[in-house]
C-alpha cells in the first residue's frame, strides 16, 4: 500500500488532518490501534469550549476556541449541541476574578452577559440559589464520534483517503535519515504489511512521543490524567462552570441523555491510564456541590479518565497551555518527512489540522490551500444536534423496530444498518456508533440484545459472541466500580443475575443437593386462650412469602406488607438450592442457621405450586440459560424438565422480539453437545413494536386465540423434535403450558429471559392466591418506617402508603423483616462507604471498606465481598445488637437481608430464601408458643 501521508492516529485531530488532505487532493492513509476516537477524542467530557475557560490564564488557547467553536458548528452541525454555557461564582470563591473574566473574555472576542441569579435559576432549577454572580458564554456540547464518523465519510467520499482501524504502527522503514514507510499490523487478523509514503503525520495524542520515539525523534510529553463522572439524566441543559481559575470538579456539562461533571488533573506517564481513583470522585462530588447542591447523592451512572496529551514544558497539568505545537521533526531531529502535532483540544482539531497539513503540504509541494473552515461535511444535518430527534424518529415510525437501548433510542434497525455498512468489530464500536449501552443499565439489557443480533448478521460463532458481550459486561462494570453504592450498586447487581443466571454467563452453576420433604413437619400453633396470635411479614419476595405460608399453615394470623413483588420479577423459573451441607459448614452462612427448615420451606411451596425434580435421579436439571449454556439447578417450578441428552432440542423464538434470540440459544448448545435447532415465528402480538414486553406476550398467549396461533405456528416446524423450548413467556396460567405441550406432542421447556419474569410473576401470583385463602392480608405498595416496642418486644411495625403520609401502626405479636438485601431495599449504602438496614437500623456485619466492596471480575468466580453484607443474627434468625443480644424476642429476619451468603456465585439465591423464610417463621411460632 502507497499514499502521499500516513496519518497516526485516529481522533479529532487525525480525522481532522485525514478531511484537510484529501480536499486538497492528497492521497491520505489513517491508521489508528482501536476505533475512531477510542483515545482522548472520546474520553473528555463532552464540552466545546467557548474559550472563556482559558481566557484569564491563556488568552491564545481561549481565541482558538471561540473561533473554532463558531466553525464547527458551522461546518459539523450534528456534531454540536447549542447548550450555551454559565460561568457561576460560587460562595466563597475570590470576587475579583469576575472582573478579570470579563476583561479576558473581551480580549479574547468571547460574547458574554451578566445574567440575574433569577434568570439562570428560572433557567437551571439545581443550581445555588446563593451564587453571587453569572455569566452567559457560547459553550455547547460536542459528540466526537458523531464528529469523526463525519470526518471519516467525508474524507472517505473524496476517493483520496483510507481509513484503517483496529491497525497499529509496528516500525519505520528509512531512506538514510528519510521515513520513506511503516510497518504496520492488523489486531484483527494479527498480519503485518507495509504502507509506503512521502511524510507522515503523528497524531497520535498521548502516544505521540512514543510514536515519535520509534522514528528516531525524542520529546517529551506532558500526560495528565482527568477524571470524569457520568449522571443518570440530563441534570443542566446548560454548560455550568465554576467562576474561577480551572480546577478540579468545575464543569457540569450536558452529553446526550446524560450529564457529565469533571475533572482532575494527575500527572502520569502511561498515556493509556484512564483509571479513576477514589479521591479522585469524592473530590469531583465536594466540589460540584458548590454549584449544585444536592448533586452527590444523585445517581452517577460511569466514571472514566481520558489522558490529556499536553506539549507545554514550562506548566503543570493545570498550568500548562491548552494552545498546540506543530514539530517537524527534520528540524528538531534530523528525520525527514515526519510532522508532530501536539496538545491542543477536540475544540481546536480544526485549526490543529490545517496547520500540521500546510506543513506536510509545503514538504510535498502541494500548493492547494485548507478549505475545511468553509467546507460543510457532506454528511451534515441542515440543523444543529437536537436532544429529541431521534425520540421523534421513533415515535413517528422513522427508526422501525424493536427498541434494543431503551436508555439512548437505539432500534434493531439502526444496529443492523451499522453492521452491515460501518467498521464494527466489537459491541463498543457499536456503543461509540450508536451509544448503546451508555444509559442507566451500562448494558445490562441491551449487550446481550446487541451481541445476539450481531451474530445472527455477522454469522459469527457462539464463543467469539459470547466472548464480546463478557468483555464489554466488565468494562463497563468497570467504570461503575468507583460508583458501586446505592441505585448504582443495585444496577451492577441486577447486571451480575442477568449475566449470570438468565445468560448463563460466567460458571455453569454449582453443586445441587436439597433434602426430601416428603416427611417434613410443619410447626402448628394450639390456641387455648382465644385469637390466634398475629405475625406481621414486612416483605413479598421468596422469602416472605415462604414465611408468610409456614406461619399461615401453623394457625397464625398472617399480614404480609410490601412494597412490591421483590425479587420474584427476576426468578428464572427454578429453583437453586446449592451445596447445602457444604454451605452449611461456614458459620457466617444462612444455611448455618435456618438448614434444618429448607425441607419445610420446599413442603410449603410445593403444597401450592409443585417442585420438579431431576428426570436423572442423583444428577441436577441441566436447565437452558438465555444465552444457550446449560446450567446446574435442583428443582423447576410447576412442570418437569426433561433430559436433553441424546435428544433433539428446537428452540423457538419470535420474529422482531427484543428478548430472546433463539440462533445464539441454539449454536451455543450445539457447541455444548445438545443437539439443538433454532426456528423463529411470526405472532400477532405487537412484534415489530418498539417497546413488547415478557408480559404482553404471555398474557396473549393465554387467550385462546393466542395460544392456537402459537400451536399452528410451531406444529409445523417441529421436524422430529423431541423437546421444544420457548422464551419464558408461556402464560400466567397453568393450562398454558399442558395444552402447548399436549397439541405438539412433546415436553415443552421455558427459557428464562430479561425481566420482568413470567415465571416469578407466575409463581408470585400463585402463593400470594394461595395466603389470601388462607385468611392472610396482603397490602402491596406499603412502606414500613419503623417498629414499636414494649419492653424488649416488637409491638408492631409503623407502615405508610401513598394515600396516607403519616405512618399508621400494624400491631403484631411476631415481625419478620424480609426486605431484601441491598437490591431489594432492605439494606441502603451511600458513597461514603456506609451499609444501613432501612427498617429498623439493624445491626449490618461483614461490611469491608468501600474501595473493597467488589475486588473481583464481575464474571469472575470469586464471590464478591460486599454480597455478605447483611444483619447479624442467632441461631433463631433473632437480629442481633451491637452487643450481641437480640433487638427484639419477637423480631425476626429472612433471605437476602442475612449476612454471610453470595447466593448467586454459590448458586443457593432461591435455597437460602426458602430455608431463612421458613426457618424465621418457625422460630416464630416457637417464640408465641411459648408466651402462651
Amino acid at each position: 500500500m502507497d499514499c502521499d501521508v500516513l496519518v497516526i492516529g485516529g481522533g479529532a485531530t487525525g480525522g481532522g488532518i485525514a478531511w484537510d488532505l484529501a480536499l486538497r487532493g492528497v492521497r491520505v492513509v489513517l491508521v489508528e490501534m482501536g476505533d475512531l476516537a477510542t483515545g482522548t477524542s472520546g474520553r473528555y467530557h463532552g464540552l466545546l469550549h467557548s474559550g472563556a475557560r482559558y481566557a484569564v490564564r491563556d488568552p491564545e488557547s481561549a481565541r482558538e476556541c471561540i473561533d473554532e467553536n463558531r466553525i464547527l458548528r458551522r461546518i459539523a452541525p450534528e456534531a454540536v449541541e447549542d447548550t450555551g454555557g454559565y460561568f457561576v461564582l460560587c460562595p466563597g470563591d475570590d470576587p475579583t476574578y469576575a472582573e478579570k473574566f470579563v476583561q479576558g473574555c473581551a480580549d479574547a472576542g468571547i460574547p458574554t452577559r451578566e445574567v440575574s441569579l433569577s434568570e439562570a435559576l428560572r433557567r437551571e432549577r439545581i443550581l445555588n440559589p446563593r451564587l453571587e454572580a453569572v455569566y452567559e458564554v457560547p459553550d455547547g456540547s460536542c459528540d466526537a464520534w458523531d464528529l469523526l464518523h463525519g470526518l471519516m465519510a467525508g474524507a472517505k467520499a473524496t476517493g483520496k483517503a483510507t481509513f484503517l482501524t483496529y491497525h497499529r504502527v509496528e516500525a519505520f522503514h528509512k531512506t538514510g535519515n528519510r521515513l520513506t514507510g511503516a510497518r504496520l499490523r492488523n489486531l484483527r487478523n494479527d498480519q503485518t504489511f507495509d504502507v509506503g509514503f512521502a511524510a507522515a503525520i503523528n497524531a497520535a495524542g498521548p502516544w505521540a512521543a512514543q510514536i515519535g520515539e520509534m522514528a528516531g525523534a525524542s520529546f517529551k510529553m506532558r500526560l495528565s490524567r482527568g477524571a470524569m463522572l457520568a449522571y443518570n439524566i440530563r441534570w443542566v441543559n446548560t454548560v455550568i462552570n465554576k467562576l474561577r481559575a480551572p480546577g478540579d470538579g468545575d464543569i457540569f456539562v450536558p452529553v446526550g441523555t446524560v450529564s457529565v461533571i469533571g475533572t482532575t488533573s494527575v500527572a502520569t506517564d502511561d498515556p493509556g491510564d484512564v483509571r479513576v481513583e477514589r479521591w479522585e470522585v469524592e473530590r469531583i462530588l465536594d466540589e460540584t456541590e458548590a454549584m449544585t447542591p444536592g448533586i452527590s447523592r444523585a445517581r452517577i451512572l460511569r466514571a472514566w479518565g481520558g489522558v490529556r496529551p499536553l506539549y507545554d514544558p514550562g506548566g503543570d497539568g493545570r498550568g500548562a497551555k491548552r494552545t498546540f505545537t506543530v514539530l517537524d521533526h527534520a528540524e528538531t531531529d534530523g528525520v525527514e518527512g515526519l510532522i508532530s502535532i501536539l496538545g491542543g483540544k477536540l475544540t481546536t482539531y480544526r485549526l490543529m489540522a490545517e496547520k500540521a497539513c500546510d506543513v506536510v503540504c509545503a514538504k510535498l509541494g502541494v500548493t492547494a490551500i485548507c478549505r475545511t473552515a468553509e467546507t460543510t461535511l457532506p454528511s451534515a444535518e441542515p440543523h444543529l444536534h437536537r436532544l429529541s430527534d431521534r425520540l421523534n424518529a421513533l415515535e413517528h415510525g422513522e427508526n422501525r423496530g424493536a427498541l434494543i437501548c431503551e436508555c439512548e433510542i437505539v432500534t434493531e434497525r439502526q444496529i443492523r444498518a451499522a453492521l452491515q455498512v460501518g467498521d464494527v468489530n466489537t459491541l463498543h464500536d457499536l456503543r461509540r456508533d450508536l451509544r448503546v449501552g451508555m444509559g442507566p443499565c451500562q448494558g445490562g439489557f441491551c449487550a446481550y440484545r446487541t451481541a445476539a443480533i450481531r451474530h445472527e448478521v455477522v454469522q459469527d460463532s457462539p464463543e467469539h459472541t459470547l466472548e464480546l458481550l463478557r468483555e464489554f459486561a466488565e468494562r463497563r462494570f468497570l467504570g461503575m466500580k468507583p460508583l458501586l453504592w446505592g441505585h448504582n450498586l443495585r444496577q451492577v447487581l441486577l447486571a451480575e443475575h442477568l449475566y449470570r443466571r438468565v445468560m448463563g454467563l460466567g460458571s455453569a452453576g454449582t453443586a445441587q443437593t436439597a433434602p426430601d420433604w416428603s416427611n417434613a413437619r410443619r410447626p402448628a400453633l394450639s390456641f387455648t386462650n382465644g385469637r390466634p396470635p398475629r405475625i406481621v411479614v414486612v416483605g413479598a419476595g421468596l422469602a416472605g412469602l415462604t414465611a408468610a405460608l409456614t406461619a399461615a399453615d401453623a394457625g397464625a394470623k398472617v399480614e404480609v406488607l410490601a412494597m412490591g413483588q421483590g425479587a420474584l420479577t427476576l426468578h428464572p423459573g427454578w429453583i437453586e438450592t446449592g451445596d447445602v451441607d457444604v454451605l452449611a459448614e461456614n458459620p457466617a452462612h444462612p444455611y448455618a442457621r435456618s438448614r434444618e427448615s429448607l425441607a419445610v420451606g420446599l413442603a410449603v411451596i410445593d403444597s401450592r405450586v409443585p417442585l420438579e425434580s431431576s428426570a436423572e435421579p442423583g444428577r441436577p436439571i441441566r436447565a437452558i440459560t438465555a444465552a444457550g449454556f446449560l446450567r446446574s439447578v435442583a428443582f423447576t417450578v410447576g412442570e418437569p424438565y426433561p433430559a436433553l441428552t441424546d435428544r433433539r432440542v428446537l428452540i423457538v423464538g419470535f420474529d422482531g422480539w427484543r428478548d430472546f434470540y433463539p440462533t445464539l440459544c441454539a449454536d451455543n448448545l450445539r457447541r455444548q453437545g445438545v443437539d439443538a435447532a433454532a426456528i423463529s415465528i411470526p405472532l400477532p402480538v405487537k412484534m415489530g413494536n418498539f417497546d413488547t414486553w415478557t408480559v404482553d406476550v404471555a398474557a396473549w398467549l393465554d387467550t385462546p386465540a393466542g395460544l392456537r396461533t402459537l400451536i399452528d405456528a410451531v406444529k409445523p416446524k417441529r421436524a422430529g423434535a423431541q423437546v421444544i423450548a420457548f422464551p419464558a413467556v408461556l402464560g400466567f396460567k397453568p393450562e398454558t403450558r399442558h395444552i402447548l405441550a399436549e397439541e405438539l406432542g412433546c415436553p415443552v421447556v421455558e427459557i428464562p429471559t430479561l425481566t420482568p419474569s413470567v415465571p416469578g410473576l407466575r409463581l408470585y401470583h400463585r402463593l400470594r392466591t394461595a395466603l389470601l385463602a388462607a385468611g392472610a392480608r396482603f397490602t402491596v405498595g406499603t412502606s414500613v418506617q419503623g417498629f414499636a416496642y414494649e419492653g424488649e418486644r416488637a409491638a408492631g411495625v409503623y407502615a405508610e402508603t401513598a394515600a396516607h403520609h403519616r405512618p399508621r401502626l400494624v400491631p403484631a405479636d411476631a415481625v419478620i423483616l424480609a426486605t431484601g438485601g441491598l437490591y431489594g431495599g432492605g439494606l441502603e449504602s451511600d458513597y461514603r462507604g456506609a451499609v444501613h438496614e432501612t427498617v429498623g437500623g439493624m445491626n449490618v456485619v461483614e461490611t469491608v471498606p468501600v474501595a473493597e466492596w467488589f475486588s473481583a471480575p464481575l464474571l469472575g468466580d470469586i464471590s464478591q465481598p460486599i454480597h455478605r453484607v447483611g444483619v447479624l443474627t442467632d441461631h433463631a434468625l433473632r437480629p442481633l445488637d451491637s452487643a450481641s443480644g437480640a433487638v427484639a424476642g419477637n423480631l425476626f429476619a429472612a433471605g437476602r437481608l442475612l449476612a454471610g451468603s453470595s447466593p448467586v456465585i454459590e448458586g443457593c439465591t432461591e435455597g437460602v430464601d426458602i430455608a431463612s423464610g421458613a426457618h424465621a417463621a418457625i422460630q416464630a411460632i416457637h417464640a408465641l408458643q411459648q408466651a402462651r
